[in-house]
């Protein structure tokens, strides 16, 4: 009864870190479909009761053209991303040794203070999505009325889409956070998204590449609707305050 007295003393009085400031890498790595990187800072703020709220913002911009099997055939693309989300820590600061040979970034994790705000928590993360893309597309300028076109008669034509999507996803993760400040966050999650598209100055049918490119099985990129899952896989490095 006394060990247990006093094991719950030690974990009440654990301190925590007030202000943790991070930025996700995994969001620095090129997006398979559009070729855009997120520019992002986020900040972790402790509540009470191993609990905090997480908020992060993002820039979002193109690397440059996207094509390929995989992408989304486009000129350029930008943005923002806005995420919202509040995690409780689960007191559990020993790391599951199996799970480092499928999560790689636990082998940063090793010897971290032992905080309110460290070890294993669950999170749930909210976020909202805009972005505008430029896209190019071969259209019939016949003027004359040519029954015969040739390649003169054809023109380029660049138009946008505007996207905008909407998700929620729960989350389990890791956080360490050396003597030195330095933080290491480790995330991984599943949910589902709203997403919604529409395009303006084009000129082809929804028949017409690259009009008729699909972003997911049931919705053009283009136009259209859909409610789709939403994966999550995030590597954070930050400092504590």
């Amino acid at each position: 009864m006394f060990s247990c007295i006093a094991y719950s003393q030690i974990t009440d009085t654990l301190k925590a870190k007030r202000i943790i400031i991070t930025t996700s890498l995994t969001d620095y790595l090129p997006t398979l479909k559009l070729n855009t990187i997120n520019f992002n800072i986020g900040t972790e703020c402790y509540l009470r009761n191993r609990k905090t709220l997480h908020c992060n913002i993002g820039l979002i911009t193109s690397y440059g053209q996207a094509s390929g099997w995989f992408s989304i055939s486009s000129q350029s693309t930008q943005g923002f991303k806005v995420q919202v989300g509040g995690r409780h820590y689960l007191n559990k600061h020993k790391i599951f040794e199996p799970a480092i040979s499928l999560f790689w970034p636990h082998i940063l994790q090793y010897k971290s203070q032992t905080l309110q705000n460290t070890g294993y928590y669950v999170a749930v993360n909210s976020f909202y999505q805009w972005t505008t893309t430029d896209r190019q597309e071969i259209v019939l300028n016949n003027i004359d009325n040519n029954p015969f076109p040739n390649s003169a008669h054809y023109k380029e034509n660049i138009y946008t889409v505007d996207r905008n999507a909407i998700g929620l996803s729960v989350l389990l993760g890791y956080q360490c956070v050396k003597k030195s400040g330095l933080t290491v966050d480790y995330s991984i999650g599943f949910g589902g998204q709203f997403v919604s598209s529409h395009s303006t100055n084009r000129i082809g049918t929804d028949t017409n590449w690259p009009n008729s490119e699909k972003e997911y099985p049931n919705k053009l990129f283009d136009s259209g609707t859909a409610l789709v899952p939403n994966i999550i896989y995030q590597v954070r490095l930050g400092w504590a305050l």
